[in-house]
C-alpha cells in the first residue's frame, strides 16, 4: 500500500460515498447497499494493481435489440447510426436477444453472490420470456428490476407481479403532451401511468413489496415543465420520482477525446439531434421549476445529482468541464451484458467488448485480460475526457 493509513481510508470512503450517490439514480440497482458495503466492494480499486474487481453488485441486461418507442434524444429513436449508443443497443438492426436458458445458466453462476440484476434495455417488456427470466432470477433469492418505457405496460403487468418484479422503473419526461411528442407516440403518457396503476393493484393483490419509480430525463424539451409533470403524476402509485440531467457527447468532447484514446476507446456525438441538444436548456427556467418543487417537500423526489444554480449553468453551458473530481469505478462495481452476449462497461459508454457469454463464463469475462486492461486504463485516467456528462462521474 502506497499511500499513508489516513489517506487510504479517506480515499476508501470517498469511494462508497461517490457509488451510494451514483446508486441514488432510479435506474440504478444497489441504492440500499450499506456505505460499508460499497466501500469493501471499492477497495480493490485503490489496492490491486492487475486492475481486479470482486464480483459485481449489479449485473445489467440488453435483454433485446428493439424498442417500440421513437424518442427524440436517444440515437435508438432517431436512427443515428455513426452513435456509439445506438451500436451498442440496437448492434446491427437486427433482433438479438439473450436465450432464455444462457440467461439462467449465468443466474446459476451468479447465484452464489446475489448480485442485483437489473434488465435496463433496449425495452425489456418486449422480450417473450421476461416473466420467466424475473421468476428464476427471484427463485435464487436475488432482487432485479426492469427499466421500461412503459407502452407494454398494461398488458404486463400482471405478469411482472405474478413473476415477483422487485422494482419497476418506468421513464416518463413530463405530462402528457410533452412526454409523447419526445417519446413518439401519442398515447405512451396514458399507456404507461396505466400500466403502472395495474402493476400496483396486482402487486397489492399478491402481498408483493415492489418499488415503482419514475424517470424524467431533463432535456430543452421539457426543462419548463417539472412542476407540471409533478401536477400529471400526483396520485400516481409510486415510491420515487428521479429527475436526471440528460447525458450526451458534443462533437467537441468526442474530437477532444479520440485525439487521446480514439484508437482504444472511441467516442462519438451522443444522444443529440437537431431537436435535442443541452445549450438550449434556459437554466434560469428549470432552477425555477426546481425550486418550486422542493417547497411541496414530497418525499418521493430526488435530483441526481443534487445541482445548484451555478452547476446547473455549467452542467449544460460547458459541457467539456467535468463537474467535480469524482473517478469512474463503475467497472468495479457493476457488469453490463448486451443482447448478443457481448460485456461492455455500460451501455452509455464506449463501444469495447470484454467477451461474449455464448463463448465464456461471465465471472472468466468479468476479471479477465481485457477487462482488467480497462480498469488499469481507467485508473490510471480517472475518467475519459468523453465522460464528462456521464451520470456515473458527473
Amino acid at each position: 500500500m502506497s499511500l499513508p493509513l489516513g489517506r487510504f481510508m479517506k480515499e476508501v470512503v470517498s469511494v462508497a460515498k461517490k457509488a451510494l450517490n451514483v446508486w441514488k439514480t432510479a435506474g440504478f440497482s444497489v441504492d440500499r447497499t450499506p456505505i460499508a458495503r460499497l466501500a469493501w466492494q471499492g477497495l480493490p480499486y485503490l489496492t490491486d494493481s492487475t486492475g481486479g474487481a470482486r464480483a459485481p453488485l449489479t449485473v445489467y441486461w440488453s435483454i433485446n435489440s428493439v424498442c417500440n418507442l421513437h424518442c427524440r434524444m436517444c440515437d435508438v429513436g432517431t436512427a443515428n447510426a455513426d452513435a456509439n449508443f445506438w451500436k451498442i443497443l440496437r448492434i446491427d438492426k437486427k433482433l438479438h436477444e439473450i436465450p432464455i436458458e444462457l440467461f439462467k445458466s449465468v443466474t446459476d453462476e451468479l447465484a452464489p453472490t446475489k448480485p442485483r440484476i437489473a434488465i435496463n434495455a433496449t425495452e425489456p417488456l418486449m422480450y417473450k420470456p421476461l416473466g420467466e427470466a424475473i421468476r428464476y432470477v427471484r427463485s435464487k433469492d436475488m432482487h432485479i428490476g426492469v427499466t421500461t418505457g412503459g407502452y407494454l405496460l398494461p398488458e404486463k403487468a400482471e405478469e411482472l407481479a405474478d413473476a415477483g418484479l422487485n422494482r419497476l422503473n418506468v421513464s416518463i419526461d413530463g405530462p402528457p403532451d410533452i412526454h409523447n411528442a419526445i417519446r413518439g407516440r401519442k398515447d405512451v403518457f396514458q399507456k404507461a401511468t396505466d400500466g403502472i396503476r395495474k402493476f400496483d393493484e396486482a402487486a397489492k393483490r399478491r402481498g408483493l413489496k415492489a418499488d415503482v419509480a419514475l424517470i424524467f430525463t431533463v432535456t430543452n424539451m421539457n426543462h419548463g415543465s417539472l412542476v407540471a409533470f409533478m401536477d400529471s403524476i400526483a396520485d400516481l402509485p409510486v415510491s420515487i420520482v428521479s429527475f436526471n440531467w440528460m447525458t450526451f457527447i458534443t462533437p467537441e468532447q468526442a474530437d477532444h477525446h479520440n485525439a487521446a484514446w480514439g484508437e482504444k476507446y472511441k467516442a462519438t456525438e451522443t444522444c443529440l439531434s437537431s431537436d435535442v441538444h443541452p445549450s438550449r436548456v434556459d437554466t434560469n427556467e428549470l432552477w425555477k421549476q426546481m425550486v418550486e418543487i422542493r417547497k411541496r417537500n414530497d418525499p418521493r423526489v430526488t435530483f441526481n445529482p443534487e445541482y445548484n444554480r451555478e452547476e446547473l449553468e455549467r452542467f449544460f453551458h460547458d459541457p467539456e468541464t467535468f463537474m467535480d473530481h469524482t473517478p469512474c469505478m463503475s467497472s468495479w462495481h457493476f457488469a453490463q451484458i448486451l443482447a448478443d452476449g457481448d460485456c461492455i462497461p455500460f451501455t452509455r459508454c464506449y463501444h469495447v467488448s470484454f467477451g461474449n457469454i455464448h463463448e465464456q463464463k461471465f465471472m472468466d469475462i468479468w476479471n479477465g485480460e481485457k477487462v482488467r486492461a480497462w480498469r488499469k486504463d481507467l485508473r490510471a485516467q480517472k475518467r475519459f475526457p468523453a465522460c464528462s456528462r456521464c451520470p456515473l462521474v458527473s
